[in-house]
C-alpha cells in the first residue's frame, strides 16, 4: 500500500486506459476544467485502427469545438448498413443491401454531421490526446495499476512504473479484460460467446480493385473464405475472417502465411500485402454486474463487451464517458449533489443494452448467412436505437419516426435559418430552448443559457409544445424537461426542474 511518506501526485480524476474511450472521457472532463490523468501500461496509439465512428461520436467532438479537426480527419465511408456481397474483391457485385428507405432518410437527416463521415479508432485517439493535453490533461504511458484503496474522500492508487497517485474519482476504461473491474471483484455474469474470429489488419492498394468500398461495406463469400474487407483510410484495411475450410471451433491463431493466403483468396489477386497484425478473439457479448463501486466507475468494454457487428462498441463507450464527464464535473464543482452520479449506471446500462442487442442480432444474422436486405430491414430500428435513439430510462416507447424532443432522449437535430443546428444552440452546458413567444423565460436565465428559436414551426414541430413553451437540455444534449406553455413563474419552474436533477448541496 501507499505509505504516508510517499510523494503522491494528486488529480481530481484518474482514467485507466488510453484507448479511444479512456482518452475521449478524459478530454470531455478536461474540457469542463477537471484535473485529469490518463494512465496505461502500454502506448495504445501503436495498435492498428480497429473501430470506426458513428455520427453521434462525431457530434460530441464537434460540440466541444473540434469541428475543424473533424473536417480535416474524417473521410466519407459507407453509410450505415450500406453493403455488398462479392465472391472476390476483383469480381462482380452479387448483391447490394441497404436500410429500407424510411430509415435511410431518418439517418440522413438525424445529425449536422454527414452520415457517411467517419474516422478510425486511431484518429479518435490522436485527436483526443492532442486536445486533452491542450486543455491541461496529463497522460502517462508505461504505468500499470497494481491496486487501489478507497478512502472517505479519495482513491489512493499504487502503480508499477510510476509513483502513487491520489484522486477523487477513478474510471476504468481499460478494456474487456479490465484490471479495474477485476480489482473491484465485478464479473460479467451474462457474458456469452457469439463466435470466435480472426481479424487481419493490413496495408494494400485495393482501391482500384474495390472502388465500391468507398460507398459499401464489403462481404466476400467463396469456397475458400467468408470474410469482410473494410477500408480504414488510405491503404489501410481490416478483414474479419469469419469462416474458411478447416476452421476450428476453438479460438486459434492464424499464421501470417495462412492469413495472407486467405486475404489473397478474398482479393482475387496475389498483390502485395503488408500484414500488420492478425488477432484471434472471441466475439463476446455481456455486461458487467455493476458499472460503479463508490467513487470507481467502469466505461466502455470494461462495462460492456460486444461483437464488432453493428459498429457501435467503441461509440457506446465514448458516450459512456461523455455521460459521466458532465456529472463528475458538476459534483466536483459543487453544483450538484453526489446522488447525481447514481444516474450513470442506469442510464448507460440502458444504452449498452440497446447497443448489445443490435450487435448480437447482427452477428447471428451474418453467421447464419441470412439475406442481408431482410436482415437490415429487421434490425433497422435496433441500429437507430442503439446508435443514439435510446431513452433514459428505457420505456419501450421510442418513436423513431417522429424524431421529436422528449424528456430522456437526445435533443434532435434541426437546421435553423442561420445555418446552425439545434444541437449548436443547446451547447455543452445547461440550456433552455424556447419558442418565439417565450420571452418570459428570460427571467430563468441566471443559471443557464436561454436560447429562443425564432421560427415557430420549427420549435413546435421539434418540441411538441406551444410557441411559448420550453425545453430544458442537459449538458450532454439530452432533454431533461419539457414545458408546454409559459407558466406563471417560469424562473421557479426551471429551478424546480434543475433541482430535481442536480439536487445541489444547498437544497439537501
Amino acid at each position: 500500500m501507499i505509505s504516508e511518506t510517499d510523494a503522491v501526485a494528486r488529480h481530481e480524476v484518474v482514467v485507466v486506459g488510453a484507448g479511444p474511450v479512456g482518452l475521449s472521457t478524459a478530454l470531455f472532463l478536461a474540457d469542463r476544467g477537471v484535473q485529469v490523468l490518463v494512465v496505461d501500461k502500454r502506448d495504445s496509439l501503436t495498435a492498428p485502427p480497429r473501430a470506426g465512428t458513428t455520427v453521434r461520436t462525431l457530434e460530441l467532438f464537434r460540440a466541444i469545438g473540434l469541428g475543424a479537426d473533424l473536417d480535416r480527419l474524417c473521410w466519407d465511408g459507407p453509410a450505415p448498413f450500406r453493403s455488398m456481397v462479392k465472391d472476390r474483391a476483383n469480381g462482380a457485385v452479387q448483391q447490394e443491401a441497404a436500410l429500407p428507405e424510411r430509415y435511410a432518410r431518418l439517418l440522413a437527416e438525424c445529425s449536422p454531421i454527414g452520415i457517411r463521415a467517419t474516422m478510425s479508432q486511431y484518429e479518435v485517439q490522436q485527436l483526443a490526446l492532442t486536445h486533452l493535453r491542450r486543455r491541461g490533461g496529463h497522460v502517462r504511458f508505461g504505468a500499470e495499476v497494481v491496486d487501489f484503496a478507497v478512502g472517505d474522500d479519495a482513491v489512493r492508487i499504487r502503480m508499477d512504473g510510476a509513483g502513487p497517485v491520489v484522486c477523487r474519482y477513478l474510471i476504468g476504461a481499460d478494456g474487456a479484460r479490465s484490471r479495474i473491474r477485476e480489482l473491484l471483484g465485478i464479473g460479467l455474469p451474462d457474458r456469452q460467446v457469439a463466435a470466435r474470429l480472426n481479424t487481419a489488419f493490413f496495408r494494400a492498394d485495393l482501391r482500384e480493385l474495390l472502388p465500391e468500398s468507398a460507398t459499401h461495406a464489403c462481404f466476400i463469400r467463396n469456397e475458400q473464405v467468408y470474410c469482410t474487407l473494410f477500408a480504414k483510410g488510405g491503404n489501410r484495411w481490416s478483414s474479419h475472417l469469419m469462416d474458411y475450410p478447416g476452421k476450428p471451433d476453438e479460438l486459434a491463431m492464424l499464421s501470417p502465411e495462412k492469413t495472407v493466403r486467405l486475404l489473397h483468396e478474398a482479393i482475387g489477386e496475389p498483390l502485395p500485402i503488408e500484414l500488420i497484425e492478425c488477432t484471434a478473439w472471441e466475439a463476446a457479448i455481456g455486461t458487467a454486474g455493476s458499472f460503479r463501486a463508490g467513487p470507481v466507475f467502469l466505461a466502455g468494454d470494461a462495462a460492456h463487451v460486444q461483437s464488432s457487428a453493428g459498429g457501435l462498441g467503441m461509440n457506446t463507450g465514448i458516450q459512456d464517458g461523455h455521460n459521466l464527464a458532465w456529472k463528475l464535473a458538476a459534483v466536483l464543482r459543487g453544483t450538484a449533489d453526489q446522488s447525481l452520479l447514481d444516474s450513470y449506471e442506469p442510464e448507460r446500462r440502458t444504452a449498452a443494452e440497446a447497443s448489445l442487442a443490435l450487435s448480437y442480432r447482427m452477428h447471428r444474422g451474418y453467421c447464419s448467412h441470412e439475406d442481408v436486405n431482410r436482415l437490415y430491414a429487421r434490425l433497422a430500428e435496433d441500429y437507430l436505437r442503439g446508435m443514439m435513439c435510446y431513452r433514459y430510462p428505457a420505456d419501450g416507447a421510442e418513436d423513431l419516426g417522429g424524431n421529436q424532443a422528449v424528456p430522456g432522449a437526445r435533443l434532435p437535430h434541426r437546421w435553423l435559418a442561420d445555418g446552425l443546428s439545434t444541437l449548436d444552440l443547446a451547447g455543452t452546458g445547461w440550456a433552455l430552448l424556447t419558442g418565439p413567444d417565450g420571452a418570459g423565460w428570460q427571467a430563468a436565465g441566471d443559471r443557464l443559457d436561454v436560447r429562443q428559436l425564432a421560427d415557430s414551426s420549427v420549435f413546435t414541430e421539434l418540441s411538441g409544445a406551444e410557441a411559448d413553451g420550453a425545453l430544458l437540455v442537459r449538458p450532454d444534449g439530452f432533454v431533461a424537461w419539457r414545458c408546454d406553455r409559459l407558466p406563471a413563474d417560469p424562473a421557479d419552474a426551471v429551478r424546480s426542474a434543475l433541482r430535481a436533477v442536480l439536487r445541489p448541496p444547498a437544497d439537501r
